[in-house]
């Protein structure tokens, strides 16, 4: 028995490689083995995230400084830094060693010295670029070296480390004896995690749909084979098995092409500088799970031969030919509507869980998604079944479908698939982002510390001397530990901006019962030993509640005060301004946007999403285009045949547009309908949110599924124009 079935087996590949004619069959290969491959490169790339998400966290916590001593090892003071230039990330160090045994950094040799650094290469090549002219001010030490990637998350991130002789004086710095620390990673709530799982849905879900659609390119040559096979004795057990054998070739050669396309965009990957991959992704990075990626590629040529088998279910295919062409039995929909129920029931049952990780949860989705193209089918036949007259190109088009409406609907399923969920998705997502906090206005902040007075005017100068912030207020803050261990507020700033009145330059002000008082001694918290006593004879109290020491320049004079910070407020500010600002600041300090931060984790899964998106309409897309080629290769003859029968060639391209475009608005009825009501199921059943419907976004999908007909039909013009030649007519 096994080898009767390896014998039909092989009788099936041999056929789809000559069955029809070399050429013919080639081509035909080669249109499902890109399909199929498409849906491969998706599939491997998708079960390469866990990988990829988990090494770039490795190498992110290898590098974080970890506070403490280590017998052997100088401790190195350090800071982080988190900063950024042109809304592009700027990560580092700042780094002050103690001594030659500094400990070891993942990528790096040694690290930098005063009026050194070590950068990235992403960074340095920055820095030299023309683009990085406002960057540089801020790198001005001598570069002794490059980081190596197994210190940084991606190729194209801006990483430093920067040595700094001032390092230890800064309030935030800590004596770091090693680097390799955990991350922190905080939880997701319910919103979040139901994103993940509608998106990751709707990236897999199309694949498959794609991989059917592929293996059942040019069916009725196939079905015509098959009727030979017949006429010669196969009986109808052989027949299958021989379909399957096809649909297996076709499977075979897409994991082949699907393999190479993806070592492709393995080799690829680190030359892509999108925002949202944070830093680019290292080749190694893209390796697929073999716990993930093994069963979902052994499923591919199962579900070729499952849908090669299961679509000759209303063929008959006798020695006679192939009874498909007389009046047929309408589709059933009720076992269409079967999955969409059974995921609905799923999610009602899970009502009130919570968890958007639960297999309930997923296997609804899942399900709810599967009945869109099996459901538009039934949808296309009965609307093809309705309409009549209209121009010539209608009518060849319309009756078109009326013939086969099932190609036509396969045709269009897959971006049916891709419209349903990322409808559901951006209705998850608008949810998400209307229970959110709206973001106040965009304020910059600007802060340097200081180590005496003389740094604070010199901050203050150059500040005023950029173009547009003259008059901006420049506010002086610090800390100052007493003798008891405590620490106080202090403020420092000229008598005109204290408004008060008597002020001379010299005075000093407690405001409160727990400021420090006159004659009392006093040390600035990272300022060590350096000490300062509080004026006795131009010491004031003032009425107020806290504990602040309001002090004028000329009561601090040349004293050594480490724990100043000079702030200030940047008003409306353009994005080369605050370049400007942060070389100013340099390193002693940060500048800070207020308003448009973003949560990292949530921003992450909603860019990869939008990507995963994008790569999976662009998918769609090109399978529809294959598709649309298969259907024109196989209907050459007919076409001209029209051509020769006087029919123009603009009435042929009209008609080829409706035969798309009637399909596409069946298609997006039904997938809007369909996510919106996946919408309301995840909403209202598993998070208990009420519904929110973005119109907008709906309408820019629709227009995508519309404007991919658009496409299709003239990227398939001049392969109809030579399928349409009345040189098809001298073929056999």
């Amino acid at each position: 028995m096994i080898r009767r079935w390896a014998t039909d087996f092989g009788l099936g590949m041999r056929l789809a490689l000559g069955g029809g004619g070399v050429r013919t069959a080639w081509a035909r290969l080669a249109l499902t083995a890109v399909g199929v491959g498409l849906g491969v490169v998706v599939l491997l790339t998708a079960t390469s995230l866990p990988h990829m998400l988990g090494a770039r966290a490795d190498r992110s916590a290898g590098r974080t400084a970890v506070a403490g001593v280590v017998e052997g090892v100088d401790p190195v003071y350090a800071v982080g830094r988190n900063d950024e230039f042109r809304g592009s990330g700027l990560q580092g160090y700042l780094v002050q060693p103690t001594g030659p045994r500094t400990p070891a950094v993942p990528g790096v040799g040694r690290l930098p010295g005063p009026g050194e650094a070590v950068l990235s290469p992403a960074l340095a090549a920055l820095l030299q670029s023309p683009e990085g002219e406002l960057l540089r001010p801020r790198f001005a030490q001598r570069v002794i070296g490059t980081i190596g990637d197994a210190g940084l998350t991606g190729p194209n991130e801006l990483y430093f480390y920067v040595g700094s002789a001032t390092v230890a004086t800064q309030p935030d710095a800590v004596a770091v004896s090693g680097f390799g620390g955990s991350p922190v990673r905080r939880g997701l709530d319910p919103l979040e995690l139901l994103l993940v799982v509608v998106g990751a849905t709707t990236c897999l879900v199309p694949v498959f749909v794609f991989v059917v659609t592929s293996t059942r390119l040019a069916a009725a040559a196939r079905d015509r084979r098959l009727a030979a096979l017949r006429l010669v004795g196969a009986d109808r057990g052989q027949v299958r098995r021989i379909a399957a054998g096809e649909a297996l070739l076709g499977s075979f050669a897409g994991l082949v092409v699907g393999g190479a396309l993806f070592l492709l965009v393995r080799a690829l990957v680190p030359r892509i500088t999108v925002s949202a991959f944070r830093g680019g992704i290292f080749a190694a990075d893209v390796l697929p799970d073999w716990r993930l990626g093994v069963p979902a590629l052994l499923a591919l040529p199962l579900l070729a031969c499952a849908a090669a088998v299961f679509a000759l279910r209303r063929v008959v295919v006798e020695p006679l030919g192939v009874v498909r062409r007389g009046t047929r039995v309408r589709r059933k929909l009720w076992w269409r509507l079967l999955p969409a129920v059974a995921g609905g029931v799923l999610l009602a049952v899970r009502a009130g869980a919570g968890d958007a990780l639960d297999p309930a949860v997923i296997a609804g989705v899942v399900l709810v998604l599967t009945a869109v193209p099996l459901v538009l089918p039934w949808l296309v036949e009965r609307v093809a079944g309705a309409l009549h007259g209209g121009s010539p190109a209608w009518l060849l088009a319309v009756r078109r479908l009326q013939l086969d409406s099932a190609t036509a609907a396969r045709l269009v399923g897959g971006i049916a698939v891709v419209l349903a969920g990322s409808i559901a998705l951006q209705g998850v997502y608008a949810r998400a982002e209307s229970d959110r906090p709206p973001p106040g206005d965009v304020q910059v902040f600007a802060t340097a510390f200081a180590a005496n007075l003389a740094d604070v005017e010199a901050f203050t100068t150059a500040l005023h001397a950029l173009p547009g912030l003259g008059g901006v207020p420049v506010e002086t803050r610090g800390l100052v530990r007493t003798a008891a261990g405590e620490r106080k507020s202090l403020v420092v700033a000229p008598c005109a901006e204290l408004a008060i009145a008597g002020c001379r330059d010299g005075d000093v002000y407690a405001e409160g019962p727990g400021a420090p008082g006159p004659g009392e001694r006093v040390s600035f918290t990272t300022g060590g030993n350096p000490q300062w006593t509080v004026p006795v004879d131009r010491y004031h109290v003032r009425a107020g509640e806290g504990s602040a020491l309001l002090v004028t320049p000329g009561a601090l004079g040349t004293t050594t005060s480490a724990g100043l910070s000079s702030n200030a407020r940047i008003p409306d500010a353009g994005p080369d301004v605050v370049e400007r600002v942060r070389n100013v600041v340099g390193w002693n300090g940060a500048v800070a946007s207020l308003g448009t931060e973003r949560d990292g984790t949530y921003a992450l899964i909603t860019r990869v999403l939008s990507v995963g998106s994008v790569l999976v309409l662009l998918l769609a897309a090109g399978s529809l285009l294959i598709a649309a080629w298969e259907q024109l290769r196989e209907r050459r003859r007919s076409l001209a045949a029209l051509m020769a029968n006087g029919v123009g060639r603009g009435v042929l391209a009209r008609s080829l547009v409706w035969q798309l475009a009637i399909p596409v608005a069946v298609a997006v009825v039904v997938a809007v309908l369909a996510g919106l009501g996946l919408d309301w199921l995840l909403l209202t059943l598993v998070v208990h949110r009420p519904v929110a419907v973005d119109l907008a976004t709906i309408g820019v999908l629709t227009a995508t599924a519309a404007a991919s007909v658009l496409f299709v039909t003239a990227v398939t013009l001049p392969a109809l124009w030579r399928t349409a030649s009345l040189e098809q007519l001298r073929e056999e």
